[in-house]
């Protein structure tokens, strides 16, 4: 609607016939507004959901994936926490779970 309404405020501010008209009749502008926000929203409704709900979430985890560092740190890291020796957030919620057994096997 943010997009729609400032093509609007572009396209009627450029041209003086145009500022005549919304001048002239605004509420006219208001309603044609209103209607086309209306027919954007039902036909980019379902495409909206899609794109939120499913394509932003799997962007996010490919991005994530790909810029983890796998280095000596990270390995060292992963080698104290299984010996035990270290404690990281998520070791600690999946012994809490119980299922850091599970996890090794």
């Amino acid at each position: 609607m943010v997009v729609l309404f400032g093509l609007f405020v572009f396209a009627t501010n450029n041209k003086r016939e145009t500022q005549k008209f919304k001048r002239d009749h605004p509420l006219l502008c208001f309603l044609a507004l209103v209607v086309i926000g209306y027919l954007a929203m039902r036909v980019f409704g379902s495409v909206l959901v899609f794109i939120w709900g499913i394509m932003v979430p799997l962007t996010l985890i490919f991005l994530h994936a790909s810029m983890r560092l796998r280095n000596l740190k990270n390995k060292m890291s992963k080698k104290l926490e299984s010996l035990g020796l270290k404690r990281t957030p998520m070791g600690i919620i999946l012994f809490e779970l119980g299922l850091e057994e599970q996890a090794r096997s």
